[in-house]
C-alpha cells in the first residue's frame, strides 16, 4: 500500500477588485461616478467553466450616467498604462469596450467567457468629462493531460470514476482530477515543495486541497445541503494537518494519490480524514498505469 501525504488547489479563479479613490460614497450625495468591481467564481451547475469564464459585478454610485468595461490580456493592458497613463487608458475603455445600460446607483452583473492566461477586466464609469477605473484581474487556467485512472471518493459517494489527472499549463504545481465527482466537478490541489519517501522508495509529496464543491446533495438534520470538500487543514485552518499522516493528502511520483478530506455541509463537516485519524475514509486517484 503506498505511503500518504497532503492536498492544496490553486483558485481557478483568483479574486481582486480595486477602485478609484473619489468622493461621494452616501446616496444622493456623490459628485463624481464611481464604480466598484468584484469577480465571482460561476457554479459548475450553470454550464460555465470556472477555471475560463467568471462573473464580474460592477457596482456604480448615484453619480454614474455611462458605464464601459474592456477585457484585455493584462500584459497588454499594463504596459498601455505605462506608456500612456490612466487617463489614456480610460479614454481606449470608452472607445473599444462594451457599454452597459446604467443609470445612477447600481449593481450589473456580466458574465465574461472563455478566457485564457492572466487578463485585465477594466470599468469605467462616466458623468459627462469625469471619469474613475476599476479593475478585476483574472487568469484562465488551461491543462494537460498526464495519465487516466480511477478515483473513488470514499464510502460518501460509493464507486470508482474513471477520470484524467491533469497538469496546469502556467503552473507546474496545479494539478486536477478532472471531473472527479460530477461532470464539470473536478478536484484541484497543489504541490507543497515538500517530499517524502515512502516504504517502496517512491517519492511522493504532499499537496493542498482548497474548497471543491462535489455537485452532490446530502440530507442532514432531514434537510437537503450541498456536499464539498477541503483538505482538513483548510477546515480545521491549521496548516500542520496538512504534514500529519493520519490526515494528510498526498501524490506519489507515479501519480498515485490519496485524499484524507473534510466532507463539508451547512451543517459543518459530516466527515473526516482517515489515515489512522478522523472517522471518514480515504478517497484515492488510481492511475491506469499501475
Amino acid at each position: 500500500m503506498k505511503n500518504l501525504k497532503y492536498f492544496l488547489m490553486a483558485l481557478p479563479l483568483a479574486f481582486l477588485w480595486s477602485c478609484s479613490a473619489e468622493d461621494g460614497t452616501e446616496p444622493g450625495t456623490a459628485t463624481n461616478p464611481v464604480v466598484t468591481m468584484y469577480s465571482y467564481a460561476p457554479e459548475a451547475s450553470s454550464g460555465m467553466n470556472a477555471d475560463n469564464d467568471l462573473i464580474v459585478r460592477f457596482a456604480t454610485n448615484n453619480a454614474v450616467t455611462e458605464l464601459y468595461y474592456l477585457v484585455e490580456a493584462a500584459d497588454a493592458a499594463n504596459d498601455y498604462i505605462d506608456k500612456n497613463g490612466t487617463d489614456a487608458y480610460m479614454q481606449k475603455v470608452v472607445e473599444e469596450g462594451s457599454k452597459l445600460e446604467v443609470s445612477g446607483a447600481a449593481n450589473v452583473d456580466e458574465t465574461i467567457l472563455d478566457q485564457h492566461g492572466a487578463i485585465l477586466v477594466t470599468g469605467v464609469a462616466c458623468n459627462g468629462s469625469n471619469r474613475s477605473m476599476a479593475q478585476v484581474s483574472f487568469t484562465g487556467l488551461d491543462w494537460n493531460k498526464v495519465c487516466s485512472g480511477q478515483f473513488t471518493a470514499n464510502n460518501i459517494i460509493p464507486g470508482a470514476k474513471p477520470c484524467d489527472l491533469e497538469i496546469c499549463t502556467t503552473d507546474k504545481n496545479l494539478y486536477r482530477i478532472k471531473n472527479a465527482f460530477r461532470d464539470g466537478y473536478s478536484l484541484k490541489f497543489t504541490l507543497m515543495g515538500l517530499v517524502g519517501t515512502d516504504g517502496n522508495g517512491l517519492k511522493f509529496y504532499p499537496v493542498r486541497v482548497p474548497e471543491a464543491q462535489t455537485g452532490y446533495s446530502v440530507t442532514v438534520d432531514e434537510k437537503p445541503s450541498p456536499l464539498w470538500v477541503k483538505d482538513v487543514a483548510y477546515w480545521q485552518e491549521d496548516a500542520s494537518f496538512a504534514t500529519d499522516s493520519e490526515y494528510w493528502c498526498i501524490m506519489d511520483e507515479e501519480f498515485f494519490c490519496e485524499f484524507n478530506l473534510a466532507w463539508m455541509t451547512n451543517v459543518g463537516c459530516i466527515a473526516y480524514g482517515s489515515a489512522g485519524g478522523g472517522n471518514g475514509s480515504s478517497s484515492y486517484f488510481v492511475p491506469d498505469t499501475m
